[in-house]
């Protein structure tokens, strides 16, 4: 058994009135809520890489195989019994906007979010609260 969270839903509302709700190194957030299928009225976001030829496969196909080594490591994880905690992968699916017919990725919301690392090599500076929390310093 894979240990994830997919959309289990075929269409959503993306809100794009106030600009996106985060933004990373490569990507804009922006929030919705799934309109059809077992996720229906929960919420969602919409990734969108910010520039480059973004629409082309190749970004699309990257993020995805990025995501399925990761859930292996956490298959691998799990089945290994390293721990006796559950942890889910947030599997994203590849989705067109109906107007402009622009990829996005799509998964669902998670509440309450905190990164503690990011894309360009952001990492917690000694006393913040994931350093503290993991008891790892990060250099």
């Amino acid at each position: 058994m894979a240990y994830q969270r997919t959309n289990n839903a075929t269409e959503a509302d993306i809100d794009r009135r106030y600009g996106p709700f985060a933004e990373g190194t490569f990507k804009l957030v922006w929030g919705g809520t799934y309109t059809v299928g077992a996720r229906s009225g929960q919420r969602c976001v919409a990734k969108e890489f910010k520039t480059g030829s973004v629409y082309e496969n190749h970004y699309f196909d990257e993020e995805m195989n990025i995501v399925a080594r990761a859930q292996k490591v956490i298959d691998n994880w799990h089945a290994a019994s390293v721990i006796d905690r559950k942890i889910l992968l947030n599997t994203p699916a590849i989705w067109e906007y109906t107007e402009s017919r622009h990829k996005v990725l799509i998964e669902p919301f998670i509440a309450n979010l905190e990164r503690f690392n990011s894309n360009s090599g952001w990492t917690p500076t000694v006393g913040d609260i994931w350093g503290e929390k993991c008891g790892v310093l990060f250099y």
